[in-house]
C-alpha cells in the first residue's frame, strides 16, 4: 500500500527540476513509510483485550450456536477472550441499535442475519440504525437453508394440500412465525398474495419459541433452519413439505425444493459479522482474516458447521457489501409487490 501511494505522489510533481521538490518528495516518502509504519503496528497491537460478539439472536438459536463456536476459536487464535452478549428483543432491533452504539474501536464485533440488515431496513418505517451507514461488513459466513414443516398430525403432506386446504379453511392454518423480519413470516405473505390463501399468522418472540409452539400443535405450519427443525422430523413430530435449497436435502430426498414448487423468492438466510461504523480499515482486515481462519478450522467445520447445516460463503468486506446492496434492492422489490407498507 505504502509504494502505492508514493508513486501516486511522484506522478503529482515534477521530477528532479529544483531542490525544494527533492526536499519535498523525500518528506513525504518518509511520511507515507512512517505512516504505513504506524498502520501496520496498530493493527498488530490489537486486541489487546476482551472482544465481544454483539448478537441479536436468543441463546439455542442457529446464530447463537455458530457465533459461540466461533468465540471459541477466536479467543484461542487472538490470544483474548471472546464472548458472546446476546441482546435479545423488537424483531433485532435492541441488539443492532446496541452494536451500532458500541465505540468504533475493534472491541465489539457485531453477529448480523439477513433478517436484521435486510428485512428490518424495508419493513420498518422508524428503525433505530442504518445498515449502510452505521456498520462496514467484516465477513458473510455463510446461508442457512430452511424448510416448510407442518405439524405432524395436519391433514397435509404437500405445499399443494396445505394451499388447497388453507383455501378451503380461509385463517384455519396457524402460520407460526418470529417476527415480521423473518423468512417464515415473508413465504406467508407471499402465498397469500400469489396464491389467494389466508394464513392466521401466529408471532413468537424467538425461533426457539417458535419451534415448541409447532411441535405442541399451537401452530400447524411455520418455516425453519433445517437443523432446528431436523430432530423434530426425525421423531416424527414434524413432517418437512418443502426445502429453500438449491437441491433437495439428502436425508430426505422426497421432499422438493420451493423452486421445484414454482416459489422463487430472493429471502435465502444468511448470517455474517459487521462492525459498528468508524472502526479502523487495518482491524476489518485483520478481523476478516481471523474470520476466515475460524471458518477453515476442520474442527469448526465438523462441530458447528456441518452441525447446524450453514453453507459457508466466507468472503472479502467488499464482496458482502455487494451482496447486501444487491438484497436490499431485490428485496425491496418484493416488498413492494406485496403491498406490505413499513411499520
Amino acid at each position: 500500500e505504502a509504494p502505492r501511494r508514493i508513486a501516486a505522489m511522484l506522478k503529482m510533481l515534477t521530477p528532479w527540476k529544483h531542490p525544494l521538490t527533492r526536499r519535498t518528495l523525500a518528506t513525504l516518502s518518509l511520511a507515507a513509510l512512517a505512516g504505513a509504519h504506524a498502520l501496520t503496528s496498530l493493527a498488530q497491537g490489537w486486541p489487546s483485550k476482551p472482544v465481544r460478539i454483539l448478537l441479536s439472536a436468543a441463546p439455542g438459536a442457529t446464530s447463537d450456536t455458530v457465533s459461540r463456536g466461533v468465540a471459541e476459536v477466536l479467543s484461542k487464535n487472538l490470544n483474548q477472550p471472546v464472548v458472546v452478549d446476546n441482546r435479545v428483543g423488537a424483531d433485532g432491533m435492541i441488539g443492532m441499535e446496541a452494536c451500532a452504539k458500541a465505540a468504533p474501536d475493534g472491541y465489539t464485533l457485531c453477529g448480523t442475519t439477513s433478517n436484521v440488515i435486510i428485512w428490518n431496513m424495508v419493513l420498518r418505517a422508524k428503525l433505530p440504525y442504518h445498515s449502510l451507514r452505521d456498520f462496514q461488513p467484516v465477513m458473510q459466513a455463510g446461508f442457512f437453508d430452511s424448510f416448510l414443516v407442518a405439524n405432524i398430525l395436519r391433514p397435509y403432506n404437500t405445499v399443494r394440500e396445505m394451499l388447497d386446504y388453507g383455501k378451503a379453511n380461509p385463517d384455519k392454518v396457524n402460520w407460526g412465525h418470529f417476527g415480521v423480519n423473518s423468512t417464515g413470516y415473508m413465504y406467508m405473505s407471499y402465498l397469500k398474495k400469489s396464491r389467494g390463501v389466508s394464513f392466521y399468522p401466529v408471532p413468537y418472540k424467538t425461533q426457539p419459541q417458535n419451534m415448541l409452539a409447532l411441535v405442541a400443535g399451537e401452530t400447524d405450519v411455520t418455516i425453519t433452519a433445517i437443523n432446528t427443525a431436523a430432530p423434530h422430523i426425525r421423531s416424527g413430530k414434524l413432517k418437512p413439505l418443502a426445502v429453500t435449497a438449491a437441491k433437495r436435502v439428502d436425508w430426505v430426498p422426497n421432499i422438493p425444493t420451493f423452486e421445484e414448487e414454482d416459489i422463487k423468492l430472493p429471502l435465502r438466510s444468511w448470517e455474517g459479522y459487521h462492525f459498528p461504523v468508524g472502526v479502523p480499515r487495518e482491524y476489518v482486515e485483520r478481523m476478516n482474516t481471523e474470520l476466515r481462519r475460524v471458518y477453515d478450522t476442520p474442527s469448526f467445520r465438523t462441530n458447528v458447521v456441518e452441525r447446524v447445516g450453514l453453507v459457508p460463503n466466507t468472503g472479502t468486506p467488499e464482496a458482502f457489501d455487494q451482496h447486501i446492496r444487491a438484497q436490499l434492492k431485490a428485496v425491496g422489490e418484493l416488498v413492494n409487490y406485496l403491498g406490505i407498507k413499513p411499520e
